[in-house]
């Protein structure tokens, strides 16, 4: 017979107030990446435990880059990654004591199941704060940046010119006896357009505006800003989607096929109805490959910054199916 916990495949407990940090969390267990980045993360941080410099930004540049990718996502990334530098179970050495009969609310939990999490640990962690609400700083669609970010962006222009400049260069170097206009209908000698302009893995993006407040009326300048938008909107940047994807149905549905993926991949379908007849009877009469696609689908649509090639951890069948 094989073993797999009912909490792997079966939501129904989980209530709906629950439901979104659920999904991304056990999606989160399904990515050898995200679960990977645990792992590294605990064993960065456990020696500086010792040395009292746990709180400090790591060092390690890949770590640290890794992360910032997984944060790339906003908010829900916060569902699996709050206390990935805690012992696994445990908590920050300057966790707060407890009192009688309290638990904290934050430890090194991941990735043990969902249902597993204690009811603090499980609010703690379902709280959606308000949109645009980032590191604790409420952002809003459009407003103005400061001097730093004019750094930045002068930083990051002067860089783009130098590179133009140098390959350039190069190109005149090894075409001594050809002119810049030879060179250029050759397409060795280029000078793309430089945009005055910073993105942010965040997503958000600084850069350098012209309004003619004094020639244009509100309304003709917000529709002029209209075009703007749909015109120079990131491809590479996902839209937040909110047609019905916070909807508790949409989540659970999602959990559901998760449920049925990892079936899939402990048991035949033809086995499920004889060793596992609980799950017989909830997903028996689904069309279980489709389902199964169609988390593999979600997992792409949750975790945008993965890798293409991979795939959820259960997503290879018992049946052998691997695609």
């Amino acid at each position: 017979m094989e073993n797999i916990p009912r909490i792997e495949w079966d939501f129904a407990a989980v209530p709906d107030n629950e439901l979104l940090a659920c999904c991304y969390w056990e999606y989160a267990r399904e990515s050898a990446f995200i679960c990977g980045l645990r792992q590294r993360c605990w064993e960065y941080w456990q020696p500086l435990y010792l040395k009292g410099q746990w709180w400090n930004e790591p060092e390690d540049k890949q770590l640290h880059a890794d992360l910032q990718m997984a944060q790339s996502i906003g908010y829900p990334a916060e569902v699996f990654l709050s206390g990935i530098c805690c012992p696994p179970d445990g908590v920050l050495p300057d966790s707060p004591p407890l009192k009688s009969g309290e638990v904290h609310r934050l430890t090194g939990s991941f990735p043990k199941p969902w249902q597993l999490l204690t009811p603090q640990e499980r609010k703690y962690r379902s709280h959606v704060p308000p949109r645009g609400l980032v590191d604790f700083v409420q952002m809003v669609p459009f407003e103005r940046g400061n001097f730093l970010d004019a750094r930045d962006i002068v930083q990051t222009v002067t860089a783009q010119r130098r590179d133009r400049d140098e390959a350039n260069e190069l190109a005149r170097r090894a075409n001594p006896r050809m002119t810049d206009e030879a060179l250029m209908r050759l397409g060795k000698l280029q000078f793309p357009d430089i945009q005055p302009s910073v993105i942010y893995a965040s997503g958000t993006e600084h850069t350098v505006v012209q309004i003619s407040w004094g020639l244009f009326t509100n309304e003709e300048i917000i529709q002029s800003f209209r075009k703007w938008v749909k015109a120079n909107r990131p491809e590479d940047i996902r839209k937040p989607d909110g047609k019905g994807r916070n909807k508790a149905r949409d989540w659970r549905v999602a959990l559901e096929r998760l449920g049925i993926t990892r079936l899939l991949h402990r048991l035949r379908r033809r086995e499920m109805e004889v060793k596992c007849p609980e799950a017989w009877k909830l997903y028996g009469k689904s069309e279980c490959y489709k389902e199964r696609k169609r988390a593999g689908e979600m997992f792409r649509r949750l975790f945008p910054f993965l890798s293409k090639s991979e795939r959820p951890l259960s997503w290879p069948t018992k049946g052998g199916r691997s695609r």
